[in-house]
């Protein structure tokens, strides 16, 4: 509606501005205010009118930032809103106050008709550039409860007055406490409104999901979009964040619970797969690098963000200490590591386990180059190498068990990925295509590859293997 003579305007202000500080005339040092008046009183009313609930729409935005989920574009809405009018107030009050240079009459009052004309534009644009600016903020569906004939009005109102001559003169009384009570009083009016907007406007709902559980979900290449599938049926999870490279993205082992980075606001969020569709926040927006390591438990309840723990369940928030990797948690607490994964020369590492309140309860040496999972009830870790799939105690780091890994020749360690209902391990081997993925008997090592699975599942993430 306002986005022709929006810009316009805008490339106006910005050109009275930088006239104004890189084409000024000679000044003379910043004094005491020499009592002149440079706009009619009538301009000033409408700047203010439109500068202070500017204000109070922006303050309103930023107040909702604080505590729900706002676009980054209307955040930045509001920002620009608030440096406008900081902006133009800053360098009007510079043209009031700063002392005139003696000299003859003629001279004087040129350069008081000079600055009475910047200070007027600068006033007239400013003040529809910051009424528009700050009308970003809002939901746009607003715009009608804030009043379309104010967002058209005041602008023309204030751009007619710029337009007409005014012969600068004496301010007479000083009447600065009015104004400064006036725009508070506006200021308040345009942050009420503003949370009368935000109130009346809905959070946008996730789009509807699929009920799970679901097997795998796999990022289209071509339109960089998570995808959950399950028995030739598939749903897409748009609202989840691709635009960098490691970015969470977890689906729990029972397939019913979903962990990924909002595009939107780019806070870390769970989502129910089991039909509710609930969502809510695991952390505030994700602004820094690196991503945290995110792990789901079986069920979903509890999940780990970095060496930061959360129960679903009861909302608990505990942080493990020296934690660098988690493989699991089980009903006795978490299994985790000192160290990140790493190659064969790294530090020494230890297996910790801990309990939910964040006690270490048992350390053990452990080598991080090791391919381990947790099994599902977590009282357990499972450990592959080229040859063999073993059984370690996560207490004491000691092998319970080993077996003969029976899969078909290939080359380097196979990746564990998931479990399968039965107890058996989905691992991934470098073979042919159809031979590539194998559900193992940890027990038994025996293996059998996977007859229900497409091919090119490079970067699949796995939930409810059947």
């Amino acid at each position: 509606m306002f986005l022709a003579p929006y810009f316009v305007l805008i490339g106006w202000l910005l050109g009275v501005m930088t006239g104004e500080i890189a084409f000024g005339r000679p000044r003379g040092p910043i004094r005491r205010a020499p009592g002149i008046r440079l706009v009619a009183p009538q301009l000033t009313a409408t700047w203010l009118i439109c500068a202070a609930f500017s204000c109070g729409v922006a303050f309103s935005t930023v107040e909702r930032s604080l505590s729900a989920e706002t676009t980054v574009g209307r955040r930045l809405g509001a920002a620009a809103a608030l440096a406008v009018v900081a902006g133009v107030q800053f360098m009007v009050s510079g043209l009031h106050r700063r002392a005139l240079l003696p000299g003859p009459a003629d001279l004087v009052g040129g350069e008081l008709a000079t600055r009475s004309h910047a200070a007027r534009w600068l006033l007239g644009v400013g003040a529809s550039v910051a009424l528009w600016t700050s009308v970003i903020a809002l939901p746009i569906e607003q715009f009608n409860d804030i009043g379309v004939p104010a967002l058209v009005g005041l602008p023309i109102l204030a751009l007619a007055l710029a337009s007409n001559a005014w012969r600068a003169g004496a301010s007479g009384k000083r009447t600065t406490w009015l104004w400064v009570t006036a725009g508070v009083a506006l200021a308040g009016v345009g942050l009420a409104m503003g949370r009368s907007a935000w109130q009346e406007t809905p959070d946008a709902a996730a789009p509807e999901i699929l009920a799970g559980p679901f097997q795998y979900a796999l990022m289209d290449p071509g339109s960089g979009t998570w995808t959950l599938r399950r028995e030739g049926q598939q749903q897409e999870v748009g609202q989840a964040s691709t635009r960098l490279s490691g970015e969470p993205f977890v689906l729990s082992g029972d397939g019913l619970h979903l962990v990924y980075v909002d595009d939107a606001t780019r806070r870390l969020v769970q989502q129910d797969l089991s039909g509710s569709g609930a969502r809510h926040d695991l952390t505030g927006p994700l602004t820094g690098r690196p991503l945290p390591e995110v792990v789901l438990s079986q069920d979903g309840r509890y999940v780990s963000v970095g060496p930061e723990v959360i129960d679903n369940r009861t909302g608990a928030r505990t942080r493990l200490p020296g934690v660098g990797r988690v493989l699991g948690f089980g009903p006795d607490g978490v299994m985790a590591t000192t160290g990140h994964r790493a190659p064969a020369g790294s530090p020494d590492t230890e297996l910790l386990t801990i309990g939910y309140d964040g006690t270490v309860r048992t350390r053990a040496p452990f080598d991080p180059t090791l391919e381990v999972i947790a099994s599902p009830d977590a009282r357990a870790l499972v450990v592959l190498t080229e040859e063999e799939v073993l059984t370690m105690d996560p207490r004491t780091a000691e092998i319970r068990g080993h077996a003969k890994l029976s899969v078909p020749e290939q080359a380097g360690t196979p990746k564990a990925l998931a479990w399968a209902r039965d107890g058996r391990l989905l691992i991934k081997i470098d073979a042919d295509a159809e031979k590539e993925f194998q559900l193992v008997d940890p027990g038994t090592g025996e293996a059998s590859p996977v007859r229900d699975l497409p091919a090119n599942l490079d970067g699949a993430v796995f939930g409810r293997i059947q």
